[in-house]
């Protein structure tokens, strides 16, 4: 046993102990066992029933892509691994190392590997070197062609550490001379808190950005193999001042000349696709201060002032309740504060952030549906003049936004017996709120009251309009009870779980939704009108954290949580198998918290989450679903909260399947950038096809007021060429650049409103155009746009309005007849297509620049 340790650091002899079974598998391959079969014992832990396609039939394992947080294509020049090394008694034992491997590639994976793992052993889990396809007879004549490695890296709870604490000079001279070899003028020598002074490696500042530490890894890899490898990197993952560094005193043992121009290569799209989750109003100068923690700050500390406001209130505020994507760390992009104490203002588009004020109960609300919301109107007002007066350059307003919707639809007369189309929606505008604008964080909150007793009365009305016998009634009062549920009790539960999932347990979730929404949105699927509504996209992220699958960990990165996003949109059999989202689990599906569990201790006892009970209940309701025809094929995911996902409902079959094939394309397509070491197709996938659509509606880009929420144009600038998505840059006036140049350093940008209204809050006129479009043409065409400053609107003819119908009066649309044609006995009609898009170019005057139509 001895000798076989000298030799190799694993060793497993077979019966007659004369032939160690590992020889020649590298420790990364040994650890990599380790943490699948970690996982694997996990799975079959797993409540489902389905352990064995999970444990066997999972092809994630094969694919390199999504298999890791980070991936990295290393193109190397073999010659210098290859060349004689002699001056010192190490150099010919690491030939003679190297020689001991059998092939020069295996030599050098295994050097590689060596290296990584030992200097990232605090950051990474795992560090796997694949060498491609086996090395030919014709390989190893012709050692000097290059050769391409994969390096695969599984982060840890350590890997967005800003400090990498090494050893202490005094205590452990060898580790700490080994330390500066790795890291060269990197490693600093510092004094902490508890007195020690030891060597470490600090990568940025307390008030770095998540998205910059995401990168911390990935920058520490980089750095690594320019210093010892000579391997030249992307400007996002070595930085020019990094770069210095590492080519400043290389070690002896470094291999590579820096200037060669055979000099290695190292591509990465975990620093690329992060870009599209930014967007163009925000610079690296304001991402000190545009931040989801400030926004979160300057909520509580609304919440506080608020609170202090209780004697002056009829009722005692007993807690607010954030709704807002952007204090769940979920929106597209932090809030953007407005500087309005300084004079001047980013006002495009002021983004309101909802709460809800939950008060004291109390049993003298009053029992008529109109009464109550003069009730909660009077709240408001009453506290709008407190806050106001308490707070006096504060600006307050108080609004409310029926629409005439109570007039209509029975709600608050009951006399009605129509139903408005599109009552069951996702909007917050049926109801009076008052907007604060909050001078010490910028940001604008939205708050309305929540009153229990309003759901109750709700419920009991739509109960006696049943035992009445007046239907429409009943269902225009239980969809409004359904919007009160989704509006006050659903949306602050969900808000609570994802700001939990991002906040608490993985950090990397918040990326991962970000960029799913831009995926979604950039093709015109994110939206309630047709599209996948911001919570259930939300939800898709949060399933592939809370239960990993496919014999994956859960995702340690954004690149590789939008990746197994696009994987599971891809791949999931909607019609057979249920999406379940198991947030009590997000705990145990920390990264190696999850490897504790499954020690030889505690490996067959239950983890936390979901219990059988629970899951057996979740699955006799998706069984009854199939019974019901309720599935078909629709993306639906439940919840222990939501077993018949009411909350935010099904996305239809149709842009299902459109979903799973824009998944497909956009995962061959980074699985391309991969093999080829070039991003050139990346914006590909961040592009909608639009000749897929019937017709286009061209906006014009001045009254776009979200336009500035639109990806970078460095996004779309790929190996140092400009695509045609980026904006060219204009030829400026030299006498203009010391202006330009102080409105650069204003931490928040200068978007003027478009209407020259700087009082608009949420006012978007894409956005209230495209709900008129659906409202008058729901049963006949499907309108699609990108909600975050698209300027374009397509369209689809549904399948209804290409047939051809007996013309009849009151066909609710514009139709034309077709002479000579009969349908039974009555005249043939069909859609009058080029009329109806006159009649939207009419409705849009001022917004629509021009509309092509692509299939008549």
């Amino acid at each position: 046993m001895t000798v076989f340790g000298a030799q190799s650091g694993a060793v497993l002899v077979d019966p007659s102990a004369s032939v160690n079974v590992l020889a020649g598998v590298q420790p990364w391959e040994l650890d990599a066992l380790r943490l699948h079969a970690q996982q694997t014992a996990l799975d079959l832990n797993h409540h489902s029933a389905n352990h064995f396609s999970r444990v066997f039939l999972s092809a994630a394992l094969t694919d390199v892509t999504a298999k890791y947080d980070h991936v990295f294509r290393l193109d190397i020049d073999m010659a210098p691994f290859l060349a004689a090394r002699f001056g010192s008694e190490m150099n010919v034992t690491a030939r003679a190392a190297e020689l001991e491997h059998g092939h020069p590639v295996v030599a050098v994976q295994h050097r590689i590997a060596q290296l990584l793992s030992t200097a990232l052993a605090r950051q990474t889990r795992l560090v796997a070197v694949h060498a491609g396809a086996d090395a030919s007879f014709d390989d190893r004549i012709k050692a000097t062609r290059r050769h391409v490695f994969v390096v695969g890296v599984v982060t840890s709870a350590d890997a967005q550490r800003l400090v990498d604490l090494g050893p202490s000079p005094d205590a452990q001279p060898q580790d700490a001379a080994q330390f500066r070899t790795l890291w060269g003028d990197r490693a600093e020598l510092r004094r902490f808190r508890d007195g020690s002074i030891r060597l470490a490696t600090v990568w940025g500042a307390n008030a770095m950005p998540l998205e910059q530490r995401a990168q911390i890894v990935p920058r520490m890899l980089a750095f690594l193999l320019r210093r010892h490898f000579g391997v030249l990197a992307q400007p996002e993952l070595l930085h020019a001042d990094d770069q210095s560094t590492a080519d400043c005193a290389r070690p002896s043992e470094a291999i590579g000349d820096v200037t060669a121009e055979s000099a290695g290569r190292l591509f990465s799209l975990s620093s690329r696709i992060v870009e599209f989750a930014s967007t163009r109003d925000l610079s690296e100068s304001d991402t000190d201060r545009v931040t989801f923690e400030a926004a979160i700050a300057g909520f509580d500390q609304l919440q506080r002032e608020v609170k202090a406001l209780e004697e002056k209130l009829p009722l005692r505020v007993l807690a607010l309740h954030a709704v807002a994507p952007g204090l769940r760390y979920a929106s597209l992009a932090p809030p953007k504060p407005l500087a309005l104490a300084q004079g001047r203002g980013d006002d495009a588009y002021v983004e309101p952030l909802h709460v809800l004020v939950e008060f004291t109960t109390s049993n003298k609300w009053p029992d008529d549906m109109a009464a109550l919301h003069k009730v909660k109107s009077a709240f408001l007002l009453r506290l709008a003049e407190c806050y106001a007066a308490a707070h006096p350059s504060t600006h307050v307003d108080v609004s409310s936004r029926f629409f005439g919707y109570g007039a209509q639809d029975g709600l608050l007369t009951g006399a009605s017996s129509v139903q408005l189309a599109g009552a069951d929606d996702f909007d917050y505008e049926r109801d009076s709120f008052v907007d604060i604008r909050h001078i010490s964080s910028g940001l604008t909150f939205r708050l309305s009251v929540l009153c229990e007793p309003e759901g109750a009365l709700l419920a009991h009305k739509a109960q006696e309009m049943v035992r009445a016998g007046l239907s429409a009634q009943a269902d225009a009062l239980q969809c409004a009870h359904r919007r009160w549920m989704r509006t006050t009790q659903w949306r602050a539960m969900h808000h609570r779980q994802i700001l939990d999932l991002c906040q608490r347990h993985h950090p990397a979730a918040s990326l991962t939704i970000r960029l799913l929404k831009r995926w979604l949105s950039r093709h015109m699927l994110l939206g309630q009108s047709v599209g996948v509504p911001d919570e259930t996209a939300e939800l898709l992220a949060a399933r592939v954290f809370t239960d990993p699958w496919n014999g994956l960990a859960a995702p340690g990165s954004a690149y590789a949580g939008f990746v197994r996003c696009l994987q599971l949109l891809a791949e999931w059999r909607w019609t057979e198998d249920m999406c379940v989202v198991d947030f009590a689990a997000a705990g145990s599906a920390d990264s190696e918290d999850s490897a504790r569990v499954a020690s030889a201790r505690r490996v067959w006892t239950t983890t936390d989450g979901l219990s059988a009970d629970a899951y057996a209940t979740l699955q006799a309701a998706f069984d009854a679903a199939i019974q019901r025809k309720d599935v078909r094929g629709a993306l639906r995911i439940v919840t222990a909260e939501d077993p018949n996902a009411e909350w935010w409902g099904t996305v239809s079959p149709v842009l299902t399947r459109r979903l799973q094939s824009l998944a497909r394309a956009s995962l061959q397509t980074i699985t391309d950038c991969i093999s080829l070491g070039s991003d050139s197709t990346l914006p590909q996938v961040f592009t909608a096809p639009l000749t897929d659509y019937d017709f286009v509606i061209k906006l014009d880009k001045d009254v776009v007021c979200r336009q500035y929420e639109q990806p970078p144009a460095s996004a779309f600038t790929s190996d140092g060429v400009q695509s045609a998505e980026s904006a060219p840059r204009k030829e400026v006036f030299k006498n203009l650049l010391p202006s330009m140049q102080h409105a650069s350093q204003v931490n928040v940008k200068q978007h003027a409103n478009v209407f020259g209204q700087s009082d608009l809050v949420g006012f978007d006129p894409v956005a209230l155009f495209v709900r008129d479009l659906v409202g008058v043409y729901r049963d006949s065409i499907l309108f699609f746009n990108d909600v975050h400053g698209g300027r374009c609107i397509a369209g689809l003819w549904s399948p209804t309005a290409r047939k051809t119908h007996p013309f009849t009066a009151s066909m609710g649309a514009n139709m034309m007849l077709l002479e000579h044609e009969k349908v039974g006995t009555k005249p043939a009609a069909t859609l009058n297509k080029r009329a109806v898009v006159e009649e939207i170019i009419r409705l849009g005057e001022g917004l629509v620049e021009n509309v092509v139509m692509q299939n008549e």
